[in-house]
């Protein structure tokens, strides 16, 4: 398969100039399931910052598809290459305007909020109880973390880059929630790549990624 998605060469160093990473580029395959595994401390979530052009990486290459994304072209890049958070962040306010917000931006214009594969997602997520105008304020975490994968299901980007997404799930709800990134990043012309610290979970992608001592290299 050809290349899809392609990004680096990404360095990078921790607050005490402790290197995480040196020169580390990625080219992946479209309609796949892509796992990152490595150890607590290791770089993976400021990795992925860097493929989705959070981090600042000015000399490195960003190409989909062919086509180039460099400069005043990041912010169409960060549209198509959508980071699902560790954390979750959520804006303040209710459940709605945290899954309708993204396409009130710029760059969502082309894009129209689906209320109801909204609700048929959280129906999926065990998230069917929680009504749009509940405030997030008054969420746990796991219920927002669910939130923040079906933000992203919604908002349908070609590359989904999943930080630890299925953080504080019990076990059945993740396996769902699994389930639903697995599915999308299968489709022609989409990509899941995704960090993940359960081994089992870890064995159900097309292609696993280990980051260690710096390097990135390919699971056996």
């Amino acid at each position: 398969m050809g290349a899809f998605l392609e990004c680096g060469p990404f360095t990078a160093a921790d607050g005490e100039g402790r290197v995480l990473f040196d020169d580390v580029s990625l080219s992946l395959a479209d309609g796949q399931f892509v796992s990152v595994e490595g150890p607590s401390g290791g770089g993976k979530s400021t990795l992925l910052r860097h493929v989705t052009a959070l981090a600042y990486s000015p000399d490195s290459v960003r190409r989909l598809n062919g086509e180039n994304y460099n400069g005043a072209a990041l912010p169409k890049w960060r549209s198509h290459v959508s980071l699902v958070a560790q954390d979750a962040p959520m804006i303040a306010g209710a459940v709605y305007e945290n899954l309708s917000f993204p396409f009130l931006q710029r760059a969502g214009c082309e894009k129209r909020f689906d209320e109801d594969r909204a609700a048929a997602l959280m129906t999926q997520v065990g998230l069917e109880r929680l009504p749009f105008d509940r405030e997030v304020r008054t969420l746990s975490g796991g219920e927002r973390h669910r939130l923040a994968l079906i933000r992203g299901l919604l908002w349908n980007p070609k590359v989904i880059v999943a930080d630890e997404p299925l953080a504080g799930l019990d076990p059945d709800i993740a396996a769902v929630c699994l389930d639903l990134l697995q599915r999308f990043g299968r489709q022609p012309g989409r990509l899941l790549l995704c960090v993940l610290h359960d081994p089992e979970m870890s064995a159900r992608a097309d292609r696993r990624l280990r980051l260690a001592d710096g390097q990135l290299k390919g699971v056996a």
